[in-house]
């Protein structure tokens, strides 16, 4: 398949570019893109570049200042196919199959990959969302659309509704599975979280699931969106008396991986990062909702290092401090959840009945930890016996004995954070992400 990319709106609407076999085009503001579009002043100098990716072509989002669209959906990376439309900038793009162009027979794509496929037989059925048709017959109905090796792909991994194909199995745990997939209909990526059956944990683990499941509905607002610091919640359904949760797929890395790509963190990066994370549970906050599991292998981090972006996930501790008694079976006398090098301690104290200032003091935690790799207390080591009572007692290692390049208020707004008494850590989660912008703002002036 060749694709040609017009453009219908914007600086340079009228002009187009065909996309070759072989070749890779980057649109951009910089004369040097290969599709320069220098009149539009909101495209970053290199904004997105469409590859060949086996048959078929992908677009790859380049770490844009504004991001980039496709279908309205703000994309990373997704398959084109004939029809979509790209925004970036102030332009508007048609993709369109550059072998139909001049008034040739309809071209037939597969519905996944975008590679070219015999076209359908007369009578065959383009949509299984007609009313009655049997599970299977709309799986039947799907893979008509789709190429063999898609076809090949969905038999290798457990069953889903049809309008999802999985491509690949990216985390797995006690509880279940966690796959990315092409939700066929939108031309989006999502994620699938599956329970497994039969799982060692039964019972709390499907707690879990469900408690996630509630939270993430919850954050929605009216209208159907969440925050885009949280990642965000699209479907739920059962097949074969197995739920199976649809979220947003974050084409990242958790802040872990993506922090050993740049050590030494720049300063202004984790500040970019804090603010995001706190602004994420600003809204979980003032929906009612604690997340209790705040910590670095719990935040997708996307972009470059100078402009990275942050998604909140894994509300599967969330509680619930509006309504007192929600899943109050899940937490028993005893239980202390999250991950001990980032836990505060109002979690070893009292893990069921946390509030805001926990989340707080682990969104401390975490930035400390990604400044420095090191956890804030000499000598500390989650797996060992004296690791809560450190917490509990001991005083936090000032930030700049680890990164003598930070700022003193950066130090402060640590500290502060790290408190070993709720009230006297920052009042909300709102307030520290406002220190951290005034402290962003006076370094770049």
């Amino acid at each position: 398949m060749g694709l040609l990319l017009r453009v219908t709106t914007g600086p340079h609407a009228g002009e187009e570019r065909r996309i070759d076999q072989t070749d890779e085009l980057v649109v951009g503001r910089s004369s040097r893109a290969a599709f320069p579009m220098v009149r539009d002043l909101l495209l970053s100098r290199d904004h997105f570049r469409i590859e060949k990716s086996g048959r078929a072509y992908h677009l790859v989002d380049l770490g844009s200042t504004n991001g980039t669209k496709v279908n309205g959906l703000r994309v990373e990376r997704v398959p084109l196919r004939e029809g979509d439309v790209i925004i970036a900038g102030q332009s508007s793009f048609d993709v369109v199959d550059s072998g139909t162009r001049n008034g040739g027979p309809p071209l037939a794509n597969c519905a996944a990959c975008g590679g070219r496929i015999a076209p359908p037989a007369p009578g065959d059925s383009q949509s299984g969302e007609q009313t009655g048709v049997l599970f299977r017959d709309r799986i039947a109905a799907v893979d008509a659309r789709l190429c063999e090796e898609c076809r090949a792909k969905r038999r290798q991994f457990p069953e889903t509704d049809p309008d999802y194909l999985i491509e690949e199995l990216i985390g797995e745990g006690g509880m279940g599975e966690v796959y990315r997939a092409s939700q066929l209909s939108a031309n989006r990526r999502v994620a699938i979280k599956m329970m497994r059956a039969n799982s060692a944990a039964d019972d709390k683990a499907f707690g879990y699931f469900q408690r996630e499941i509630r939270v993430l509905k919850d954050l929605l607002t009216p209208g159907g969106k969440g925050h885009p610091g949280i990642v965000e919640f699209y479907d739920l359904f059962e097949v074969d008396g197995h739920y199976q949760l649809i979220m947003e797929y974050v084409d990242g890395k958790n802040a872990l991986e993506w922090a050993r790509q740049y050590q030494p963190l720049p300063i202004s990066t984790v500040v970019q990062i804090g603010r995001q994370l706190l602004s994420a549970l600003s809204y979980a906050h003032g929906k009612g909702y604690v997340h209790r599991d705040v910590k670095p292998s719990n935040l997708l981090v996307m972009g470059p290092v100078h402009r990275p972006r942050v998604k909140l996930s894994d509300f599967g501790l969330a509680k619930s401090f509006a309504e007192g008694n929600l899943f109050s079976t899940m937490t028993r006398q005893g239980d202390v959840g999250g991950s001990t090098g980032f836990l505060s301690p109002d979690h070893i104290r009292e893990f069921r009945d946390v509030k805001e200032p926990a989340d707080i003091y682990s969104a401390g935690a975490t930035l400390y930890y990604l400044l420095t790799n090191e956890y804030p207390y000499y000598g500390f080591n989650p797996r060992q016996a004296n690791s809560y009572e450190l917490i509990l007692e001991s005083p936090p290692i000032p930030l700049r004995a680890f990164r003598p390049d930070a700022p003193e208020e950066l130090e402060r707004i640590l500290q502060k954070a790290l408190q070993k008494q709720p009230r006297a850590r920052w009042r909300s989660a709102q307030a520290m992400s406002e220190a951290l912008q005034e402290l962003l703002s006076s370094t770049h002036s």
